[in-house]
């Protein structure tokens, strides 16, 4: 522990960060600003007036059923399981949608958010064995931090994405054969949704209806002829509005492209002050 104390205590450490982060987070903050200006550019629509390509979109997630996310149990349309390791990155993760719509009141499109950028709120840690029948363990039993990221029946949301012509706008029999078979990209069909719920929750009687019902079924399109999902461009799903996830790219960009310069160059001149004062410099370089 002293030894970490006096690592953290020589200005040559972080000199040498500030030298190596500062170049990184400048580039990060031009990223960062290029999306910034991407999301600026891509115009803001309705639900009706939307056109194919880039979008953004505004309104409430809704949807016919509901499933039951696995380890907080909630009522959900949507939930995405990300382990977070202390050794290693790109740990499994899970993630399982009934269909999902955004309805602004123009009308109701259908979000596949499968490879999106998810800004909302996560669950609280959550331990990793404890999710290891749903997220195969690849840290032979070691113990890993699982958040779990959901989309509410009547969350508000924005969404930046690509709108598509639906290829799976027209049943197909030979794979939507059961009532288990998976709608359209993957969606969870009614059925299954019902067995999930029952599964979670076993002390449900059978006899019963299911809690996963929360809309008339005829309200929604299942195979509609366009939908909203990961494309050429970015894909975010936030509950956060436009203009906060536009305010917090711009201050973010503004912090890393003026700080990292600053950083680095602090860090340069700090070690060459250090080399010369050693006489490993002449004072006139």
């Amino acid at each position: 522990m002293n030894a970490i104390v006096w690592l953290l205590s020589q200005p040559l450490l972080w000199a040498g960060l500030g030298l190596g982060i500062g170049p990184f987070l400048f580039v990060r903050g031009f990223r960062l600003f290029q999306r910034h200006r991407l999301i600026m550019d891509i115009p803001r629509s309705t639900v009706r007036a939307a056109a194919l390509g880039p979008v953004e979109i505004s309104g409430k997630a809704v949807g016919p059923y509901t499933l039951v996310a696995t380890l907080s149990h909630s009522d959900c349309l949507y939930y995405r399981i990300v382990v977070e390791s202390r050794w290693r990155s790109n740990l499994p993760k899970s993630e399982l949608c009934a269909p999902l719509y955004l309805d602004d009141g123009s009308g109701k499109l259908m979000i596949y958010p499968s490879g999106a950028e998810l800004q909302i709120p996560a669950s609280e840690g959550l331990d990793y064995p404890s999710a290891a029948m749903t997220v195969p363990s690849r840290s032979n039993g070691t113990s890993e931090l699982s958040r779990e990221y959901c989309i509410r029946p009547g969350d508000e949301i924005f969404v930046l994405g690509t709108l598509q012509e639906n290829r799976w706008a027209r049943k197909d029999p030979t794979i939507e054969c059961s009532e288990l078979s998976r709608i359209g990209p993957g969606f969870v069909s009614a059925d299954e949704a019902d067995l999930l719920q029952r599964e979670a929750l076993p002390i449900l009687d059978r006899a019963l209806p299911s809690r996963a019902a929360i809309a008339v079924p005829s309200e929604f399109d299942l195979h509609p002829s366009v939908i909203l999902m990961k494309g050429a461009g970015p894909f975010v799903i936030s509950t956060k509005s436009q203009r906060e996830v536009v305010a917090n790219l711009r201050w973010k960009s503004l912090l890393y492209i003026w700080g990292g310069p600053v950083a680095a160059l602090w860090g340069l001149w700090e070690i060459l002050s250090r080399v010369r004062a050693a006489g490993l410099l002449p004072w006139g370089f």
